[in-house]
């Protein structure tokens, strides 16, 4: 225990429609990622990432927590955590700002004042901005990845922005504080999934990722390096499970099973003597079903997923929705055949995203099931949406912010 003193630890709380996870880890000197210790617990308080019963969902949280730390032997001061649902949304905004001393170059002050006028937005009463993320700088001789120094008389920046219920941000914040816990770091699930899952070179030539938890599915478009796009879709794994418990004549929790170790998102992928025995609800008799038959209830509802996520994608504009792939993951993604589907509808290769370039507990994390919980934890050490932008030290980053409040640097 004593080697652990005065070490940096992140535990991510992914809170979600069907578990509440806890996974407390460190940094390597190499960048990856030590698993100390995971927790897990039925979530019985959310629907679709909103809080729909606050004492359940304290208890999860608290119990998820308590198991991390009892495997992990420690406590994680630094709490991050994800946040998704049917209430996040996202747009785009652009924004430009003058350059006044033009052959002094572009300045850090003139990067705060451009991101901030960007995001400058008339927002309801009920939405508040999670994320302002940029996305590309232009200057006079066009687009630029890092504008400080260049001489130009305009500066303009292209920002991602993404928001959400201030309700439903308040509630769970509540939740956690009542569990006896604080964070500042909230992330959108897409984003840390993606943390933990895509490559550096997938995120630049473009791909699409698609993160199917228990409720809802989000959606994130990268291309170089950076998100272009996030949604989500309130359909999820457990509505596969209610079409298989419906069809089936079988309880929700006989179903879930049955998905879990007979499931096949393809049904031409099943042989067609493959079956399995289950108990049915009204009878309670135990009856043999074709596992073809349960692939049918399991196809048409992830080709409904999927129409869905294209239909959203083609209403947005040809440059983000531009992807060379597709990356899938979230329990739902363990299916047998869910890749192929992919590739299928979007007809563009696809995988199964599983968590990468981990140590410790790396037997016990690597599924796609933790993958929004690993990239939460790999977020708290770069914390890249909330460092000063381009590296910049803290002094300069808090003194080009004080523009927004006095006129003294001018």
């Amino acid at each position: 225990m004593k080697e652990r003193i005065n070490r940096k630890y992140v535990m991510g709380l992914d809170v979600g429609t069907t578990k509440v996870c806890a996974i407390i880890g460190e940094q390597d000197p190499d960048g990856s990622l030590s698993i100390l210790g995971v927790g897990s617990t039925p979530s019985l308080g959310l629907k679709k990432g909103i809080v729909i019963d606050t004492d359940q969902t304290i208890e999860s949280i608290q119990k998820a927590i308590q198991k991390a730390v009892s495997v992990a032997g420690i406590e994680s001061h630094d709490l991050v955590v994800g946040i998704a649902g049917g209430h996040i949304q996202s747009h785009d905004s652009r924004a430009s700002v003058e350059i006044v001393n033009v052959t002094g170059g572009v300045r850090r002050r003139d990067i705060v004042r451009v991101n901030e006028r960007a995001k400058a937005l008339a927002m309801p009463v009920d939405r508040e901005i999670l994320h302002s993320i940029p996305q590309e700088y232009s200057t006079d001789s066009g687009p630029v990845k890092n504008p400080m120094g260049q001489v130009t008389t305009k500066l303009e920046v292209n920002v991602h922005i993404v928001t959400a219920s201030v309700t439903s941000v308040q509630n769970l914040m509540k939740c956690i504080k009542q569990a006896g816990y604080n964070t500042n770091s909230i992330l959108l699930e897409s984003i840390a999934s993606s943390e933990s899952i895509l490559l550096p070179q997938e995120k630049e030539m473009g791909v699409l990722l698609l993160d199917i938890g228990g409720g809802t599915t989000d959606l994130a478009i990268f291309s170089r390096g950076h998100i272009r796009y996030s949604g989500v879709i309130p359909l999820g794994g457990d509505n596969i499970t209610n079409d298989i418990a419906f069809g089936l004549k079988i309880s929700p929790f006989d179903a879930e099973n049955a998905k879990k170790k007979y499931g096949c998102a393809m049904t031409n992928l099943v042989r067609p003597e493959e079956s399995f025995s289950v108990t049915q609800i009204v009878n309670n008799k135990k009856v043999t079903i074709k596992r073809q038959k349960m692939a049918d209830i399991i196809e048409a509802r992830m080709e409904e997923i999927f129409h869905l996520s294209k239909e959203r994608i083609n209403s947005i504009s040809v440059n983000e929705k531009s992807y060379a792939g597709l990356v899938i993951t979230g329990g739902s993604s363990l299916i047998e055949g869910i890749a192929e589907l992919g590739e299928k509808a979007f007809e563009c290769p696809c995988r199964v995203g599983y968590p990468n370039n981990l140590k410790g507990m790396a037997s016990v994390v690597s599924s796609p099931i933790y993958a929004t919980g690993l990239g939460l934890v790999r977020h708290g050490f770069s914390d890249v949406l909330n460092q000063p932008p381009n590296g910049s030290s803290l002094y300069e980053w808090i003194k080009d912010n004080m523009i927004k409040f006095i006129g003294f640097f001018k």
